[in-house]
């Protein structure tokens, strides 16, 4: 057994060495940054560190995967002078590699604000013509990388190599790798949580502002490649880009303004049909009919989306889903975005996202994190598993009050996102409820029915309370459903994206109708809008209440983009022109009015072109929030 161990001794120190260069190569990075990070105590620094052997564990475990595995395998040539070589060569070349991303990177920050991501390949031209001026000019970070390399030289050189001798029987030696291995693979995910660690993690336990310092640059770098492309592209200049698709958007303070509680009420799968008082289609949710008669209601709104991930990302960030994976799945989950918890917090609110899912899934608790809402409540938080559903979290109607509670203990003004699960396949509705709602036509429609309940419940809950009379509630979905048979119109390119956007305030000062296309981008500037954020935000969208951008929603999935504008839906691939069709009446999308009406679909295209580019630009360059 001792000479078993004595092969995993070197193996630790080793590995132990990469992560103590990682981990100085943070602080360098904090201090040539430390403008970046200003403001805040030594105590958040010491968590953002502590945070961050998290993330450079992961890197260093999955760079030296086969390291790892060459280290501890019974090989009979383990012992070799050469074997041993073969080592110190592929740990120079691996862990060289992560050492030359990082210390590129500590300039680089500087001018992109971000850590180092894929995307530096298409600057990889101008990088190696650059390079000596570089190597020059920033010359500590060519002396951190020479330092880097002597130190794992050094280090390396330092350790003993494994112990020579008899081979112990590979039962033993099989009793030290496996659970050495499992605690490599464990390091390797970046710990026990519900997912491996993304950068949108970095935004757990730190203020958003210290994210880029709980990451290295190898690990963004790596997560990337791991990740589809994103392809940037470019269709106009920045002139024309700043005239059709401007990002910056002007709020001012008016008389009608307050500042008002804020509760935004996603609910799972809630596609527009299912509310009759909208769609005149088969009533499932009764008391959202009730106060879609004593709210504003966008009649004509769309998600920017198909998924839950996107949604959140479109609602709380105002984040166009033009990718193919979320926002906090690709390569640029470390930029800053324009949060609505962020800019609330700048009024003073206290913010809190809620959700009743098993905690980590879909990154919606580091996602909420990185948009300014500092406190998750998930099912651990919820801790009661009597009321678990047994497959996604806590059955809608105790969360829901749960959430009244939790909003009941918090200093006002607050702003609280609250998002609902049960209207999500398998769709189970707790026993003691079976048979009492309407089964439908749909899967979804008997637990659409209890989501109902459980939403009465809960503003019955909420109208007992203080706070209540002077809450802005907005109630809208994440996404359609998508499966089983539909009305038609809710099947085509536009009505599978319809969903409600609801305004509801108790003193009834908001009311009516308003037909005007209108989308999930639009949730975060009204609301801002609404609660009188004076100042300059970046948007995709606009406030519902102003009349200063067209309404307009913006879709992609599966690689074809959507712009609905007036009467109007055209589909563009990012190449060529799919289609110009009457949404609204042409159920099928059956007529193509693009040869007839010429001026219209050149005009759309080049709108979405806009949109596509701006989206892309603003990703690469992080300047989806505003300075």
């Amino acid at each position: 057994m001792r000479q078993s161990i004595g092969y995993l001794r070197p193996l630790l120190l080793r590995i132990g060495i990469v992560l103590l260069v990682l981990t100085a190569l943070r602080w360098l990075f904090f201090v040539v940054h430390r403008h970046a990070f200003s403001g805040y105590a030594w105590t958040d620094l010491l968590q953002a560190a502590v945070q961050g052997l998290r993330f450079d564990a992961m890197t260093g475990v999955i760079a030296n995967a086969p390291l790892i595995l060459l280290h501890l395998l019974p090989l009979p040539w383990r012992a070799a002078r050469w074997y041993d070589r073969m080592l110190f060569m592929l740990f120079i070349t691996v862990n060289g590699f992560l050492l030359l991303l990082c210390c590129i990177d500590l300039p680089l920050f500087g001018f992109i604000g971000k850590r180092l991501t894929i995307d530096v390949l298409n600057q990889a031209d101008a990088g190696l013509r650059e390079l000596p001026v570089s190597m020059v000019r920033y010359w500590w970070a060519t002396l951190a990388f020479i330092a880097g390399m002597s130190a794992l030289v050094f280090g390396w050189r330092r350790v003993p190599s494994p112990v020579r001798g008899t081979f112990p029987a590979l039962g033993r030696q099989m009793v030290v790798m496996i659970p050495v291995l499992g605690l490599f693979l464990l390091a390797g995910r970046g710990g026990w949580q519900y997912q491996g660690l993304s950068p949108a993690h970095a935004h757990d336990h730190v203020p958003v502002a210290l994210a880029p310092l709980v990451t290295n640059s190898a690990f963004t770098f790596g997560y990337s490649l791991a990740v589809p492309r994103f392809i940037e592209r470019r269709y106009m200049s920045d002139a024309e880009l700043d005239r059709l698709c401007p990002l910056p958007y002007k709020l001012e303070r008016d008389s009608t303004d307050q500042k008002r509680n804020v509760v935004i009420l996603m609910v799972e799968s809630m596609g527009r049909e299912y509310l009759s008082a909208i769609s005149g289609e088969a009533a499932y949710m009764p008391f959202l009919d009730s106060l879609c008669g004593r709210s504003l209601v966008l009649t004509n709104a769309f998600a920017n989306s198909e998924g839950s991930p996107k949604g959140n990302c479109a609602v709380l960030a105002g984040i166009p889903s033009f990718t193919e994976e979320a926002f906090m799945h690709t390569p640029y989950a470390g930029n800053r975005v324009e949060g609505l918890g962020t800019r609330l917090k700048e009024l003073g609110y206290t913010t809190s996202y809620m959700h009743g899912g098993l905690n980590g899934e879909f990154k919606f608790d580091s996602f909420s994190k990185a948009c300014g809402f500092d406190t998750y409540y998930g099912k651990d938080e919820f801790g009661d598993d009597r009321f678990y559903d047994g497959h996604w979290g806590i059955y809608d109607e105790e969360f829901l009050q749960f959430a009244a509670e939790r909003m009941s203990d918090m200093p006002e003004p607050f702003a609280t996102c609250i998002f609902t699960l049960t209207t999500h396949d398998p769709f189970p509705v707790p026993p003691r409820y079976k048979g009492q709602f309407p089964k439908g036509t749909q899967e979804i429609h008997e637990s659409l029915g209890y989501a109902d309940l459980a939403i009465r419940r809960f503003f019955g809950r909420a109208s007992r309370e203080p706070w209540y009379a002077n809450t802005l509630f907005v109630i809208t979905a994440d996404h359609t459903f998508k499966y089983n048979d539909h009305p038609a119109w809710y099947m085509n390119p536009a009505g599978r994206f319809a969903v409600p956007i609801i305004f509801f305030t108790p003193d009834g000062s908001l009311h009516g109708a308003d037909s005007a296309v209108a989308q999930q981008l639009d949730i975060l500037p009204s609301i801002l809008d609404l609660v009188g954020y004076d100042g300059r935000i970046n948007a995709f969208g606009r406030s519902v209440f102003r009349s200063d951008r067209p309404g307009r929603a913006v879709i992609q999935l599966g690689g074809l983009y959507k712009l609905i504008e007036g009467d109007r839906m055209i589909l563009f691939d990012g190449e060529r022109r799919k289609g110009l069709h009457a949404y609204k009446t042409d159920t099928l999308f059956a007529h193509d009015l693009a040869q007839r009406e010429l001026e219209t679909a050149a005009a759309m295209e080049l709108q979405l072109k806009a949109f596509i580019q701006r989206h892309a630009d603003a990703l690469v360059n992080n300047r989806l929030a505003a300075p």
